[in-house]
């Protein structure tokens, strides 16, 4: 993922902007530093925090740089679009001075956190449908096909040797392992005691393998409920996450909010029909661009998309001058 963000911050630099990069609140990075609770799970603390650190980051530069940055774009994508997109609905209630962005640009959101995750448990369990007697040989031949393509350098018009099964699963598997760092540096930072296993920096493989037992379903249920549960939510701390979660909950601040910008593919297999149809309601034609294809994103290096990207960042004053 930290690819992606280098390339969209590579995409707006060489179109006279300035970009600043910034790990998710699912980072362990963003954890340790910014984070004001033990774990992330609930938007209303993870998008204020995110707030907060952008807001710190631009009080740095402007005394760097003072009278040399333009207007203010935030751009996020995935989860970062998704908490990109609270941030933005929720700019006119907040209490503290926080910084204020003259455009907000989404890409390839979830609308509900909870929907999204599901489908990702869903997927890293696709091998299921095989034949019990053929799943182990399919697995070992798909992740043969992953170190076999790591050996080259894929383009936009390579065709990917994986099945619909295999492709489930590689994106389930890809998401297993992030989840399996959040579980590892959530816990690590405060023990719940729901693990086993010592947790170790220096030798974390036993603990790993635990902890890849564990869903998105799970992490919701087994950690971060009764975490919130303890601080403040109560025992309605699962309903209260879901709904948090949801876009949907903020739909008077988006809506009002016409400096917003989203960018959403038909076929991405975080959306259903019912967000969909959610995001053509909320959003005027001009502020939101479906693309047919690309998945989830599948399809950011083509140019249409990165063209109708920088389209949603035109009319703002970049940067003036040179960085010393």
């Amino acid at each position: 993922m930290a690819k992606t963000s280098l390339a969209l911050a590579e995409l707006v630099y060489k179109n006279g902007f300035s970009a600043v990069c910034v790990s998710s609140p699912f980072n362990s990075e963003f954890m340790e530093n910014a984070s004001t609770a033990a774990l992330p799970a609930y938007l209303p603390v993870d998008g204020h925090d995110l707030h907060v650190a952008l807001t710190e980051i631009d009080r740095r530069l402007n005394a760097l740089y003072p009278n040399r940055l333009g207007e203010k774009a935030l751009m996020g994508y995935s989860m970062g679009a998704l908490q990109s997109l609270f941030v933005a609905a929720t700019e006119p209630t907040n209490q503290l001075p926080l910084i204020k962005f003259d455009r907000c640009v989404a890409i390839d959101m979830p609308v509900r956190l909870q929907y999204g995750v599901s489908v990702l448990d869903d997927y890293y369990q696709a091998p299921l449908s095989w034949p019990a007697a053929e799943r182990t040989d399919n697995l070992e031949n798909t992740l043969l096909k992953v170190a076999a393509m790591s050996k080259s350098t894929p383009t936009p018009q390579t065709s990917l040797p994986f099945g619909a099964i295999e492709s489930k699963f590689l994106l389930g598997l890809s998401f297993r392992f992030m989840l399996r760092d959040i579980i590892f540096n959530t816990q690590r930072r405060n023990n719940e005691g729901v693990l086993r296993r010592r947790i170790r920096n220096f030798r974390r493989e036993p603990v790993y393998q635990e902890i890849l037992h564990y869903s998105f379903r799970d992490y919701f249920e087994k950690f971060a409920t009764p975490y919130y549960q303890a601080h403040g939510l109560g025992l309605a701390a699962s309903e209260a996450l879901e709904k948090a979660n949801d876009l949907r909950t903020y739909d008077t601040g988006l809506r009002l909010n016409h400096n917003i910008r989203v960018i959403v593919n038909q076929n991405d297999f975080l959306l259903d029909r019912e967000d969909l149809a959610w995001l053509h309601a909320t959003f005027a034609p001009e502020q939101l661009t479906v693309f047919a294809q690309g998945g989830h994103m599948g399809n950011l290096s083509n140019p249409a998309v990165q063209k109708t990207i920088l389209g949603m960042l035109a009319g703002l004053k970049a940067s003036t001058g040179k960085s010393d």
